[in-house]
């Protein structure tokens, strides 16, 4: 029974992570769209609406450049991953576990990839897609962009997370030894506060002396001097990386598997925008 609750825990946990997630991903959407449609048109915009309307653009121009004007409506799906991965990671500088650290996460929005491959696949070479299995080694390489986005998404992530747990460790270990010093606990012998962190069920009674302490020895020069600049690094810029990594993938899939057809889409696209500008061109002549 204990241990089914303490499942049932774990999972709340970071399950709240997500719910925190999405609730800062709709105010954000929210927020941005009340703003923009109540914004005079001789009043210039904010600074934060300003940022998120450059991303946006910058989100569509990419989604515009590799599968056409014809899939802009895909922007908002990709601009909920970007967000999500950003988003993600900067929750867990509130001290949530980032969503995107967890392989179940990763591997679900990698399927999606996945399975919408074969929907353009199927939708523009139809049944000719199958020609490429009559090679048995496309049988097993078809699962390659499943296993590789996951995985590189869900490894870059929580490589910055162990990165940083690691950090912290040292320096509240330093700080620990210099401020408070080792604790004896008897037969136990003498250990840093950290001991109790990853030990509490052989200390017994005593664990709470060594995880008071070690909160404490969080609050030091050495992590607040330092530690800020890998949080930049691994939490926001290294996000963005690959939120942009990932679209761009999924992107690149998916118009690989439309084939021929998003070469011959691109250009009609190009002929009818010439032709459009052709016109406008007579029709300022003739003025």
């Amino acid at each position: 029974m204990d241990n089914m609750f303490e499942g049932l825990w774990s999972f709340t946990t970071q399950f709240s992570a997500i719910i925190i997630t999405t609730i800062l991903i709709c105010a954000i959407c929210i927020t941005y769209n009340i703003k923009v449609r109540g914004q005079e048109e001789d009043k210039e915009l904010s600074g934060l609406i300003v940022i998120i309307d450059m991303f946006v653009s910058s989100v569509e121009n990419l989604v515009v450049s590799i599968m056409g004007k014809k899939y802009r409506k895909l922007t908002p799906y990709f601009l909920y991953i970007c967000l999500y991965i950003i988003v993600g990671s900067l929750v867990s500088l509130l001290g949530f576990e980032s969503p995107s650290s967890s392989y179940t996460i990763t591997l679900s929005m990698a399927f999606v990839t996945f399975v919408m491959i074969y929907y353009f696949a199927f939708k523009y070479q139809k049944w000719a897609y199958l020609k490429r299995y009559i090679n048995p080694i496309e049988i097993f390489t078809q699962f390659t962009p499943l296993l590789s986005m996951s995985f590189r998404l869900f490894g870059n992530l929580l490589g910055g997370s162990i990165i940083l747990g690691l950090v912290y460790a040292m320096f509240i270990g330093f700080q620990s030894s210099w401020a408070h010093g080792s604790i004896d606990f008897g037969d136990e012998g003498m250990h840093w506060p950290s001991f109790g962190i990853w030990n509490a069920g052989v200390l017994g009674d005593d664990t709470w002396k060594m995880q008071y302490t070690y909160w404490w020895s969080g609050v030091n020069i050495f992590t607040s001097v330092i530690t800020p600049f890998l949080h930049m690094y691994f939490d926001m810029f290294d996000a963005v990386i690959q939120a942009v990594v990932f679209t761009m993938l999924s992107l690149s899939y998916w118009a690989e598997g439309m084939g021929e057809e998003q070469e011959l889409t691109h250009k009609g696209e190009d002929r009818n925008s010439s032709r459009k500008t052709n016109k406008l061109k007579r029709i300022e002549l003739q003025k």
